[in-house]
């Protein structure tokens, strides 16, 4: 499950979660970060990766090739907190590179064969690639109207895998995730205001 971490030495908060043995960093939007907190998500705190998910999917989590080594990604107590507890969400719905399965830097890219076809690349894929590229657009501005449209302009009838995977979460829902997310937030506020067993103001006056 993924954890909301505070950043160090600036404003703003991020995310670590462990995917396919990796731990990977997302860096949140304004948006992204105060969805998190007014949901009942605080610093620290682990969350459902169907959160997690549908930051990405409108472009409030994304990665940009930063890892874990820099410092201002380090909690106050200087050691990183991961997330190895079993999740119902798989991580397979995160977007990855067609070539080496990588999550970091995508971009949609349009290949140029004898018949064009898009395809998602990481940005060490994209350098090394020895097919002719050509339209290359950073994945958290892709949404489901761009890609559609893009597709059109295009004329592209062919895609890889990856990006019909892409489209599907583009297309997913994910308002019922937040819904229980705010509901586990109303119970632990329910919880600190219910009256303890033997309180004062529980008892009946005689």
């Amino acid at each position: 499950m993924p954890v909301l971490h505070r950043y160090v030495d600036r404003d703003g908060s991020y995310v670590l979660t462990g995917i396919k043995g990796n731990i990977v960093t997302f860096q949140l939007t304004k948006n992204g970060e105060d969805r998190l907190l007014q949901t009942g998500v605080q610093a620290g705190q682990s969350f459902q990766r169907s959160l997690l998910l549908d930051l990405y999917r409108t472009g409030d989590a994304y990665t940009g090739g930063s890892g874990i080594n820099s410092a201002s990604l380090l909690p106050e107590s200087g050691q990183l907190t991961f997330d190895f507890p079993d999740d119902p969400t798989s991580t397979d719905l995160f977007p990855s590179c067609s070539r080496c399965g990588s999550i970091d830097d995508l971009h949609l890219v349009e290949i140029l064969r004898s018949k064009e076809i898009f395809s998602l690349l990481c940005h060490t894929c994209r350098g090394g690639s020895a097919e002719r590229l050509d339209t290359s657009i950073p994945l958290p501005l892709v949404s489901l109207n761009v890609l559609s449209r893009v597709l059109e302009m295009k004329g592209i009838v062919q895609v890889e895998a990856s990006v019909s995977n892409y489209r599907s979460l583009l297309e997913s829902e994910f308002s019922k995730y937040w819904e229980a997310q705010l509901k586990k937030k109303k119970s632990k506020q329910d919880s600190l205001f219910a009256p303890a067993e033997g309180d004062l103001f529980s008892r009946d006056e005689k």
